[in-house]
């Protein structure tokens, strides 16, 4: 009974953990914006999907199949299955840490941009850091404590947060180049990820993972098919940021803009990144409690509450990704005015959070087919929105410049989730959505946004200042969420079962039954 208690004080605290990193990794990114301003944004983001996939390989993809593999496992198994995965992964970081470093002179020219290849080489040592917090992470998960993983995760975004911002304070203030400042984020990632490595290694002094060493094939097949799958449907917004990083630049350039303002207009294009994932940790987040219910539920065969818990997952972040952009397009131009100084590219902006809505969905779904043991179409999922956005960049910035670059990203987005709507409903008799839902929910998101939108409108001066944008912004959440919640209430879009999952659920039913018995 103990330790069950210990395993759900440790899986809340997981949870936590990496609801804080992932807010911790968005809202940092506006204070270093304000430091190092368009140029030196632009500049960091170029090389960012590659600090990414190495966190994200590190963090949501070769763990979890390291520690599926140590569960219920004696200790000698365990034991060679731990250092098989990090032998494997040793090998995969190698390679990448070769090839990224080596190549960084290419890699930096196929950007248009050549003075980024120091940032990149730098790159390249994430990826050397990667098995030791991977197989560390796998195997305590594995065993069941969720504590080892949290505290390094917090350890981690935590000093890399704290160096970039410091870095880049010192180097901007010295009168040091933007390119000093992005080489002094990406060393404080580094930083981050070292953190996290002496966390781990606290933890397990007393565990002798690696001696004597030991290699299973098995293990090494398992890792190298289901843990490549899991990895790549994990990383779909990183690899589209790194679709961008190598297409937009050189994109604008090449349809005649100077290069100077080429990259200010990039950095002005990244302003979406934070926005993104803050509306998908809250839209997503909430979704996602429900998958080890359905987990449970495929492991015991039970297909009638798999097909309760996918819809109910899927109802939510059909609902939450809706609200949040179509919240965040109405309130787009006072928001980026108090978060980033200027209202440049609000249009491009406002489209780029559709995107909140459909990759919600499409993580959401990715969540359910891998509760239920399916790995791979989450990944052919990822694939199909990762073809679709190189090829529409292509033919879209050249044009729109970038408002092509905003569209290939939501259309590439609706891509993957049109994919996986089809390979569920193959999975599921029930339908995911009935017309009344998808009705009602549009009816709500289209009240909301329409009220703020002419609220703004008639509430803002166009010389308004960034304090009065900050409280019309901050006001308009505020209200928009209210007002979302009261009408999902009032026309029943959620069920009490869905409404006890969100914040402040059970309050609103509640509130709900009181007012009807009034009634």
């Amino acid at each position: 009974m103990e330790g069950k208690r210990s395993f759900i004080k440790g899986a809340a605290l997981l949870t936590i953990a990496a609801l804080f990193v992932k807010i911790l990794s968005a809202v940092y990114r506006v204070p270093f914006q304000n430091i190092v301003g368009d140029t030196g944004f632009y500049i960091y983001q170029q090389v960012y999907p590659f600090y990414g996939i190495a966190a994200g390989l590190a963090g949501a993809g070769f763990p979890v199949v390291i520690s599926r593999l140590v569960a219920g496992a004696d200790e000698k198994t365990k034991r060679t299955q731990i250092q098989t995965a990090f032998f494997m992964i040793s090998i995969m970081g190698i390679i990448s840490f070769f090839f990224l470093f080596f190549s960084a002179n290419w890699i930096a020219a196929a950007m248009g941009d050549e003075q980024l290849e120091p940032l990149i080489q730098l790159s390249a040592f994430f990826f050397l850091a990667m098995p030791y917090i991977t197989v560390w992470r796998g195997a305590f998960q594995g065993e069941e404590e969720m504590i080892p993983t949290a505290s390094s995760q917090i350890a981690e975004q935590s000093t890399r947060v704290a160096c970039i911002l410091l870095f880049s304070l010192y180097i901007v203030f010295s009168g040091r180049s933007l390119y000093e400042a992005g080489f002094g984020a990406v060393a404080g990632s580094l930083l981050g990820m070292i953190a996290s490595i002496i966390v781990m290694w606290l933890f397990s002094r007393k565990k002798k993972m690696f001696i004597p060493f030991q290699v299973d094939r098995n293990v090494m097949k398992i890792i190298l098919i289901r843990g490549s799958a899991i990895c790549f449907s994990s990383l779909t917004l990183v690899l589209l940021q790194l679709a961008d990083s190598f297409q937009l630049y050189i994109g604008l350039v090449t349809s005649g803009i100077p290069d100077d303002a080429a990259k200010e207009w990039k950095g002005i294009y990244d302003r979406g990144q934070p926005l993104l994932q803050l509306g998908v940790v809250a839209a997503v987040s909430i979704a996602l409690t429900v998958v080890p219910l359905l987990s449970k539920a495929a492991k015991e065969k039970d297909n009638p509450e798999v097909s309760l818990y996918s819809q109910m997952a899927l109802r939510i972040s059909f609902s939450l990704g809706l609200a949040a952009s179509s919240g965040l397009v109405s309130l787009m131009a006072p928001l980026n005015m108090m978060l980033f100084e200027t209202k440049d590219g609000s249009g491009v902006l406002a489209i780029f959070a559709v995107s909140i809505f459909f990759y919600s969905i499409m993580s959401t779904m990715s969540a359910i087919f891998q509760g239920i043991g399916n790995d791979w179409i989450p990944a052919a999922g990822t694939a199909i929105a990762l073809v679709f956005k190189w090829t529409m960049n292509a033919l879209f910035i050249p044009i729109y410049g970038l408002y092509g670059a905003s569209i290939s990203t939501v259309v590439s987005l609706l891509a993957g989730v049109l994919f996986l709507s089809v390979m569920l409903k193959k999975h599921q008799k029930e339908p995911l959505f009935t017309g009344k839902f998808i009705f009602k929910t549009s009816m709500v998101s289209i009240v909301m946004a329409g009220v703020i939108f002419f609220a703004v409108r008639l509430l803002l001066p166009e010389e308004a200042g960034r304090v009065m944008n900050g409280v019309i912004a901050i006001g308009g959440t505020l209200f928009g969420a209210c007002l979302f919640f009261f009408f999902m209430v009032k026309w029943e879009v959620l069920n009490e079962d869905e409404l006890r999952i969100l914040p402040f659920g059970s309050k609103i039913i509640h509130w709900t039954a009181k007012r009807n018995m009034r009634m």
